[in-house]
């Protein structure tokens, strides 16, 4: 009995060692993108939404998006740190990106050793500065929830004979958990259906009636569905029932492919290849596993299977839409550690995603900006103080200058963009003739333009610069220049 106590302790110890390691790891990763407002454009419109929130703006009313209200009330909170509002986010990032990877060790527990479990956790942190997530795109956010109801799942077939009672009750608080990442990205239902019909599987395996059954499922979908039914009908409630249901379920197929989707795809491949990789790798790799392990096994190759068929179904227009595939890929890997060939394998594989990460952050200062581009954009478009029309740039502009309300769609690409030319609700030609009659003191854009750009809405634009404004700051981001033009007449 001692000597279990005493090796208990052990192992409650190196855990304790191991989840500091990741936390400074997270650190580390991910601090040359700490502090820095324009890290990605969609973070900057979240923030600049949530702030508008904390004013009694209405979410798909008064500032349009597609994202669900979640996310715009994440960044809210985020919001209220005020001057530090862009660190809070970005910490907060940082913190679930860090929890993440501590309940994917502990998942990979099942499957691996205590330092393979580890070597797991490094492998999901390194590989979201890869994809695209260094800053707070919205998979960082629901990935905690999504592992953590997978780590539901997981410890209930490691104790096999679980009742159907006892399913029932794992399977109501992974639905919960669903429900609140559903509210941060609807693209989670995939992985929620998949979790959702695998305890129908262990329910029925389990000796639950069909009756049951399909009373459990009932209950299961309500409980992941109530979040987003609750607000849906708040809307209903004050009269804007079809703007939340445009905005949150139709206006996504209204959209229009975007023509660098198949190279970013490819793009996404190859960075993730040595992930895809460990599992077709696990047999030659790997020690054989106990029956435990198998099922164990089993249900994380599921996972990822469901997660990157995700993917696969939902589009590959951007690099962070990978970032979903992460979670499950980097906790099947896990077990190539049990042998020598793996142990080098996953050694270079982390050092592959750790260096090649760290280049393209930095990479990311030079082509999207940084924090002292950003504050000299805005100290260009606030002498005098004056209205800015953000058409090209980044919409977190507007929650650091003085904001006029132009337009419901202040997010550039809805206003710039073909893909967007027929989703929002608008017609993109009287939104810009309304804007430009409202006489902005300031119009920030981005030269040359873009390849899914509007070119009829940038001639629009460019002709009212050409007339009645004048260049008055530049700055280079890559191969792009975000360009002030102020108002001289």
């Amino acid at each position: 009995m001692y000597k279990m106590i005493k090796s208990l302790g052990e192992e409650k110890t190196r855990e304790a060692k191991y989840i500091i390691c990741l936390l400074v790891f997270s650190i580390i990763t991910r601090f040359l993108a700490l502090g820095n407002p324009i890290i990605g454009v969609d973070e900057g419109f979240y923030l600049f939404t949530g702030g508008q929130l904390l004013h009694g703006a209405i979410p798909f009313v008064d500032i349009w998006d597609r994202k669900p209200l979640g996310l715009f009330i994440l960044y809210a909170f985020f919001h209220l740190f005020g001057p530090y509002r862009v660190w809070a986010f970005e910490i907060g990032a940082l913190i679930s990106v860090w929890l993440t990877g501590v309940v994917l060790m502990r998942m990979a527990r099942t499957i691996a050793p205590a330092l393979g479990a580890f070597v797991a956790a490094l492998l999901y942190i390194a590989w979201t500065v890869l994809e695209g997530g260094d800053g707070g795109q919205s998979p960082v956010f629901y990935n905690l929830p999504v592992a953590m109801a997978m780590a539901l799942v997981l410890r209930g077939l490691v104790h096999k004979s679980s009742t159907p009672q006892d399913i029932a009750r794992t399977a109501r608080k992974v639905m919960l958990l669903f429900g609140i990442a559903i509210q941060i990205k609807y693209t989670v239902i995939f992985e929620g259906a998949f979790a959702g019909l695998f305890l129908i599987y262990c329910l029925y395996k389990a000796g639950a009636s069909y009756r049951d059954i399909f009373v459990q499922m009932l209950a299961w979908m309500a409980i992941a569905l109530a979040p987003t039914t609750v607000i849906a009908l708040a809307y209903v409630a004050m009269g804007h029932g079809y703007d939340w249901w445009y905005a949150n379920i139709l206006s996504i197929f209204h959209r229009t492919g975007l023509s660098s989707a198949r190279q970013e795809g490819i793009r996404m491949l190859w960075l993730t290849a040595p992930l895809l990789l460990s599992i077709p790798l696990r047999p030659f790799l790997s020690a054989p596993m106990d029956d435990q392990q198998k099922r164990c096994a089993q249900f994380l190759n599921l996972w990822a299977l469901a997660a990157v068929g995700g993917v696969c179904i939902m589009g590959t227009r951007y690099l962070h839409y990978a970032l979903p595939m992460l979670p499950p890929l980097a906790v099947a890997a896990s077990p190539l550690w049990n042998r020598k060939a793996g142990k080098i394998w996953l050694c270079l594989v982390v050092t592959y995603a750790t260096v090649k990460g760290q280049v393209l952050l930095a990479k990311h200062l030079h082509t999207q900006g940084n924090a002292q581009r950003f504050r000299a954009v805005i100290a260009a478009v606030s002498n005098p103080e004056g209205c800015v029309f953000v058409y090209g740039g980044s919409s977190i502009v507007y929650d650091f200058t003085k904001y006029c309300h132009f337009t419901t769609h202040p997010f550039p690409d809805h206003l710039n963009s073909t893909v967007e030319e027929h989703a929002t609700g608008i017609n993109q030609q009287d939104e810009i003739r309304k804007i430009l009659a409202s006489r902005p003191t300031y119009i920030l854009t981005h030269e040359p333009g873009g390849i899914a750009e509007n070119q009829l809405i940038r001639r629009m634009v460019y002709q009212e610069i050409h007339a009645n404004y004048q260049e008055t700051f530049r700055t280079v981001q890559g191969q792009k220049n975000w360009v002030v033009y102020k108002r001289i007449h």
